[in-house]
């Protein structure tokens, strides 16, 4: 990767954090920051979270003929 001195940019990429309560307060941060700098995301990130919650549910509760074979399409390719 090339290095521009005239538009030094962060590389979120390259931060490492690790588990635990320094991981939980870098996401958390990092979620407010978007939150506060870009008002749209205000209105859909509730909405984002129902979502997601549903689909977790049902992909939880979704009754399987096999529970130990695998379900992804990709993997059931030869």
């Amino acid at each position: 990767m090339r290095v521009d001195p005239q538009n030094p940019q962060i590389n979120i990429s390259k931060i490492v954090v690790g588990g635990g309560i320094a991981g939980v307060f870098f996401a958390l941060s990092g979620m407010l920051i978007f939150l506060i700098g870009i008002p749209m995301i205000r209105y859909a990130f509730p909405a984002a979270i129902i979502l997601g919650c549903g689909v977790a549910l049902v992909l939880h509760f979704k009754k399987h003929k096999n529970p130990y074979a695998s379900w992804i399409l990709s993997d059931t390719k030869k």
